[in-house]
């Protein structure tokens, strides 16, 4: 994600993506990798979710934000 779409998203989802980002490049090469960002709404409250499995190397990465 550029830097200039980072800005127009919330602090919160902006922090979350640049996480994600960061993992990401770390395991991008490995085999078995999958990832999601998402907003979710649990009990009223709005969540941004971001997660990354990586099956070859047994990473599992979650993070959760108040948006």
């Amino acid at each position: 994600m550029s830097r200039a779409a980072a800005t127009k998203l919330s602090p919160s989802i902006a922090d979350l993506v640049r996480s994600f980002e960061a993992y990401f490049a770390e395991h991008r090469v490995c085999d078995g990798l999958a990832g999601s960002i998402l907003e979710v709404t649990e009990n009223g409250v709005l969540w941004g979710v971001a997660w990354l499995e990586c099956s070859a190397c047994s990473v599992h990465w979650e993070r959760r934000l108040a948006v």
